[in-house]
């Protein structure tokens, strides 16, 4: 058998033997917001610290016997109890350890999505050592001893937009020793939104088609003086023209405008030609772009029209039009 075909063959039997475990836990540790660890979601292997321990442990106990040295046999005896002790004290460093998945803050693909994890503890309980990391993100390192409970910020990478699940918790201990490595994989049914990816592009306001055939409109405000009216009850005394009310012209009150900057659409159909990724990354930048601008904005996508507004939210809800997209 070539070297290719051996690395394809234990490709085949790594995803077989992941495929079965992945089944087996979501059987035996389903997904839930909360969860509470015990011995049915605890595992426990030796590590490799423990393994070359009790090695050591039994070289020291064979060269007891062949020396008949007292001290070399209560050496292994000690260094075995000391092995089999720490299962129990590392077993129970993560018993009792209440894990519970809050969700996370909208992302862009290509980018870090950060998923808050709280952490809370028994009364009785502390757990020390404790290591929580997502398969392939960044290890984050506590103790729960002092403090009840502790809130916890998880990075994962995001690579294409939508709705992203996020991957098994692993929640792991070392404690006491580092002879035994306990742990536990979690599926805290936490998702998160990713938006496209934004790719700078070419425009400007003048290219982008108006809402309205209007170029401008105004508002009621304090900048640009628009007319007079007749008084009416209530109109503050600042806004009276006095010098009218002096040449007998009656009691009027001034009025002004605030100006506004044109209505805009951003079109789908602006980018012809191009496949449906691209137009989505083009549409988030220029989204992010004209929030900081002057004028409302709206979106039109084949089937969906969002009429043109300002503001935080205005803009989420367009960008998660962009990351659910078909």
């Amino acid at each position: 058998m070539s070297g290719a075909e051996q690395t394809a063959a234990r490709s085949s039997f790594g995803k077989w033997v992941n495929g079965r475990a992945e089944r087996w836990l979501v059987k035996h540790v389903p997904a839930l917001e909360r969860v509470t660890l015990h011995r049915s979601n605890i595992f426990i292997l030796p590590a490799s610290q423990g393994l070359l321990f009790i090695i050591t442990a039994m070289i020291i106990f064979v060269a007891a016997i062949n020396y008949v040295l007292s001290l070399a046999f209560a050496l292994a005896f000690l260094m075995v109890s000391l092995f089999l002790l720490a299962i129990l004290h590392s077993f129970y460093n993560l018993h009792g350890l209440t894990v519970r998945g809050l969700g996370a803050e909208p992302a862009f693909a290509g980018e870090t999505a950060v998923f808050d994890i709280a952490l809370e503890r028994q009364s009785r309980r502390s757990h020390e050592s404790l290591e929580l990391y997502f398969q392939g993100g960044d290890i984050v390192s506590t103790s729960l001893v002092q403090s009840q409970q502790q809130r916890l910020a998880l990075p994962v990478q995001v690579h294409q937009r939508g709705r992203f699940k996020a991957p098994r918790l692993i929640v792991q201990s070392s404690f006491p020793l580092g002879l035994w490595r306990t742990w536990s994989r979690l599926d805290l049914a936490q998702t998160c939104l990713v938006y496209p990816r934004p790719l700078p592009c070419n425009f400007s306001h003048s290219n982008i088609s108006a809402a309205s055939g209007e170029s401008s409109s105004t508002a009621p405000g304090v900048e640009d003086f628009h007319g007079l009216r007749t008084y009416q009850p209530g109109d503050s005394l600042r806004q009276i023209a006095w010098k009218n009310l002096a040449r007998g012209q009656g009691m009027m009150v001034k009025q002004f405008v605030d100006g506004r900057d044109e209505q805009r659409m951003l079109d789908w159909d602006m980018f012809p030609g191009l496949d449906s990724e691209l137009r989505l990354s083009y549409l988030c930048y220029m989204i992010l772009q004209m929030e900081g601008s002057d004028c409302d904005y709206g979106l039109q996508m084949p089937g969906n029209s969002i009429a043109p507004a300002r503001g935080e939210a205005h803009q989420r809800r367009l960008l998660e039009v962009l990351a659910l997209w078909p």
